[in-house]
């Protein structure tokens, strides 16, 4: 049986935000990351929203999530912002790059800051995506 998933990899400001989109409401437990110093890599697993296939399904109402690896090299510091508890998932909203810094936005207004040397990201599936009947969705109130 061959696996079906996304591996794509970002060297460049562009592919960092087609990275973004995909993992934009990716569930995040705070302790399924790792950082590999040898390799300057620091290691994500997401429970990732399949987005790429939520026009598809719409008519069905099933969608699907899948168990993904973010892994950002060229890692120099990480710091984080907004009291992140060890026992709690976060919601990835999206990330941003640049050639000196990957900022990671989680709702509740916390954020991961994450001091590179250049842009080196990779997005990688590591399982079957698995069907899931409930969809993200983000109230956008007017001021």
């Amino acid at each position: 049986m061959v696996r079906e998933g996304l591996y794509v990899k970002a060297g460049n400001f562009a592919e960092c935000d087609m990275i973004s989109s995909l993992v934009q409401d990716s569930l995040l437990h705070v302790l399924f990351h790792s950082f590999h110093e040898e390799q300057k890599c620091l290691r994500f697993m997401l429970n990732r929203f399949c987005w790429e296939s939520a026009n598809a399904c719409e008519q069905d109402k099933c969608y699907y999530r899948v168990h993904s690896g973010l892994y950002i090299y060229n890692v120099d510091s990480i710091f984080s912002y907004g009291n992140l508890k060890r026992n709690e998932y976060l919601n990835l909203l999206t990330f941003h790059a640049s050639a000196e810094e990957i900022c990671m936005v989680f709702s509740g207004n916390r954020h991961i800051r994450i001091s590179v040397n250049g842009i080196s990201v990779y997005l990688k599936d590591l399982h079957d995506k698995y069907p899931t009947t409930c969809i993200p969705i983000h109230d956008i109130y007017k001021y």
